[in-house]
């Protein structure tokens, strides 16, 4: 066989053993250093802070330009209609990269779903 493939199985094999049989409560990658609780709330705070700042950049960055469009659609202002529907996409945008990123913070973290 060859070299690599061998190395990979063993490795393999290795982490397989690694892991706890026990059930409830279990990491799943025991291979996975986790993050000190200092280290995993610093990084919620800055995710939190940089998609607030995002969310402020959504809801009031469409105000500042609005006035430069003079377009009317339907007797409502363009900029009404790019504001409204880009701030729904921007919004829906912030949720699921929170949902992503403290997901991948949790593993990190070593936080279990619970079930």
């Amino acid at each position: 066989m060859n070299v690599v493939v061998l190395e990979a199985k063993a490795r393999f094999s290795l982490k397989r053993a690694a892991v706890p049989r026990s059930g409830v409560g279990v990491r799943q990658n025991a291979c996975m250093d986790a993050l000190s609780p200092d280290d995993y709330w610093r990084r919620t705070r800055r995710l939190t802070l940089v998609l607030l700042l995002a969310w402020a950049a959504v809801a009031f960055g469409p105000v500042v330009f609005a006035r430069e469009l003079s377009v009317e659609v339907f007797g409502w202002p363009l900029a009404f209609w790019l504001a409204s529907q880009g701030a729904l996409l921007g919004f829906c945008a912030i949720v699921i990269v929170y949902a992503w990123r403290m997901r991948r913070l949790d593993e990190a973290g070593g936080a279990d779903e619970p079930g």
